[in-house]
């Protein structure tokens, strides 16, 4: 039913019940507008904005990190597994080199068994007074074939420490035994004519030297000379006689022949040069027994380097040989682990 005077109750009133005619109106509801932000606000508004941007920024450069860790990760990984293939191919390389070692370190103890029975025998035959001419050229034949040639491409740095150790030590050696074998050779050949001579002239002495005297101020000199043509100590002796004697010259001291006589009385220094023949017997010792006692020790050093030395237990050496033995069997035992 509408309202007297045709005005609607306001709402929640009841229209049963009408309103006065000069009623006041009501106030239209004016809506409020939402409180302005304080500056605490805008500020704590500012400020979690930046740390916003700034973690996201850190969480963008953690994403970069992360990235960049997994593509190193995955080259590491590949190395690795790069690496340890190589590794393995350098492992395979190396038991397949210590096969091939072993052959090669046996051969030359071979040859070192075949030098040590020749130089016995040779060391035999000087003791007979017999030169060991055979020797000669049989130490120029004998090579002990390992050098530093051997170890390449065997990846010997893949070997145990100490085999390695073991392998460089007998490769040195090896060396040093070619050319201590090589200079024996040499004083063998230097050696041969003059110990035969003195060997015959043993039986038949030879004057091979003479004894000069000269003045030297108030002073009086000998000199040792040899004499140009040996003559039989059991014969006679010539009156005259060449000698080479020593003279100084501008270029130093150079050889020079001179002819001198055989002192029989007077002065020894006056006069024309004279000579007293030496007992033969009494320069023995520094000629060909000397030469000898040379030879007889450079064989005794060799074989010893080959054998070892057992004659001082504070200094014994196992030798060479041996080494080169235990060397062989560890070589054998890496090349068995294919």
């Amino acid at each position: 039913m509408p309202s007297v005077g045709g005005i609607a109750p306001p709402p929640g009133i009841s229209p049963g019940i009408p309103l006065p005619p000069f009623a006041p109106q009501p106030r239209p509801v004016i809506p409020t507008p939402p409180p302005k932000p304080t500056a605490a606000a805008q500020t704590i508004k500012v400020e979690v904005g930046e740390e916003v941007e700034q973690e996201r920024r850190k969480a963008s450069k953690r994403t970069a990190l992360y990235a960049g860790l997994a593509a190193v990760v995955g080259i590491a990984v590949g190395f690795s597994i790069g690496g340890a293939k190589e590794r393995g191919d350098r492992g395979k390389a190396a038991v397949e080199g210590a096969g091939a070692l072993e052959k090669d370190v046996r051969a030359a103890n071979e040859k070192m068994q075949e030098l040590n029975k020749k130089l016995e025998d040779a060391n035999a035959q000087l003791a007979q007074k017999k030169f060991p001419t055979e020797l000669t050229n049989e130490l120029g034949a004998i090579n002990i074939p390992f050098d530093a040639t051997n170890l390449e491409g065997k990846q010997i740095g893949s070997l145990p420490g100490r085999v390695m150790r073991q392998l460089l030590a007998y490769t040195t050696s090896v060396q040093d035994l070619n050319k201590t074998k090589d200079s024996l050779k040499n004083l063998l050949t230097a050696a041969q004519g003059p110990v035969e001579k003195s060997w015959k002239e043993q039986d038949e002495p030879v004057v091979n030297f003479s004894v000069v005297f000269r003045r030297d101020g108030d002073k009086t000199l000998a000199e040792l000379v040899p004499n140009k043509a040996p003559f039989p100590f059991g014969k006679d002796w010539p009156a005259k006689y060449t000698v080479t004697r020593l003279e100084r010259t501008q270029q130093g001291m150079k050889p020079a022949e001179k002819e001198a006589t055989r002192w029989t009385k007077g002065d020894l220094a006056s006069g024309d040069l004279q000579v007293l023949p030496v007992d033969p017997q009494t320069v023995a010792a520094f000629t060909s027994e000397q030469i000898v006692f040379k030879l007889r020790g450079a064989m005794i050093d060799i074989r010893q380097l080959l054998e070892g030395n057992k004659d001082n237990p504070v200094t014994e050496t196992a030798g060479l040989i041996k080494e080169g033995d235990d060397l062989a069997n560890e070589l054998r035992k890496i090349s068995l682990a294919r």
